[in-house]
């Protein structure tokens, strides 16, 4: 089949582990350019490869204006996921490139690793694993989930997920989601609070908002300060929601018990802090990564470029004013 376009892959998940939808592409005719994040490749490279593509895979490598300025013949940028926090939505929409997204594809994963996490962290699964694997057979006295209540800030389809496994452990549901109608929290069983109320009454706190100018360093000093002593806290949404150095303070002092995050300020977290204490369980923003999250994924993404391609508006654009009116 004669090549049509060629489609540059630089999120690490996209056609990796569920290699379907990558295979789907190449059926279709197009070439597969890869310059794959967090491999080490030059910036020079990945300039030379947006130079040549029609369509843009992307995961967390930042997509700035001066990458965007190289793609003359770029068409559309599919984010492998939903948060678009590191593309330049303004500079891809003054060049006329459509930015979609798959929403609605990763949220049972990721509410998933949110509850792994948080057994992970309230049990010291990962300690008692550490220690019999060493030869040892040690006691890790850990803290029961049942008549606990659990704070999640951001109750979307993600936070939604949460709560539903969380039930499932008998646990209580505070929930904070300025933008959320009431009605859904009602179905869902979950309690509406305001951020403070929510922050002074959870035993567990867990985040699931997007990164945005109003959720960046979201949760600080003063919000920790106001949480409970001997909080758990777990974050599966994006690094810098936590202003990490206070985080650090509180976890030294205790005043947080303990901390389970996907998600760090800067990726991935070399020499941070808060990987020498043993209070934190850490896992390399895979929240994500199953197969069957990466399968759909993938598939959504291919049947938008493919609606672009051929000259149909797709679903979940981000910035539909690339269209015009009517």
């Amino acid at each position: 089949m004669t090549t049509k376009a060629n489609v540059l892959v630089t999120a690490r998940s996209f056609g990796r582990d569920a290699p379907e939808p990558m295979e789907r592409l190449r059926s279709e005719g197009f070439r597969i350019l890869e310059w794959r994040e967090g491999t080490g490749l030059g910036i020079y490279e990945l300039k030379e490869k947006v130079s040549e593509a029609f369509a843009w895979i992307v995961g967390a490598h930042p997509v700035g204006s001066e990458l965007l300025e190289k793609g003359l013949r770029l068409r559309v940028i599919a984010k492998h996921g939903v948060g678009v926090d590191n593309l330049d939505l303004h500079a891809a929409t003054e060049r006329g490139i459509v930015v979609v997204t798959a929403p609605g594809t990763n949220d049972q994963a990721v509410a998933d690793l949110t509850i792994g996490l948080l057994l992970s962290l309230v049990r010291a699964i990962p300690k008692a694993d550490a220690s019999v694997k060493l030869g040892r057979w040690e006691l890790f006295c850990g803290f029961g989930l049942a008549g606990k209540k659990m704070g999640i800030i951001g109750l979307g389809r993600i936070g939604q997920n949460v709560s539903r496994r969380a039930k499932g452990f008998d646990m209580e549901i505070l929930a904070h989601d300025p933008y959320l109608p009431g009605e859904v929290a009602r179905n869902l069983g979950v309690a509406l609070a305001d951020l403070d109320t929510l922050l002074t009454k959870s035993d567990i706190v867990s985040l699931h908002v997007p990164l945005m100018q109003e959720t960046e360093g979201l949760i600080g000093r003063h919000e920790i300060s106001m949480m409970k002593d001997g909080v758990w806290v777990v974050n599966t949404s994006r690094g810098k929601v936590v202003q990490e150095k206070a985080m650090y303070e509180a976890l030294i002092s205790g005043k947080v018990a303990g901390y389970a995050t996907d998600v760090f300020e800067q990726e991935p977290p070399l020499g941070n802090p808060l990987l020498s204490l043993p209070n934190v369980v850490v896992t390399p923003h895979i929240g994500a990564y199953t197969k069957d999250a990466l399968r759909m994924m993938g598939d959504r993404v291919v049947d938008r470029i493919l609606r672009v391609f051929r000259g149909e508006r797709p679903e979940f654009i981000i910035n539909p004013e690339v269209y015009p009116l009517g």
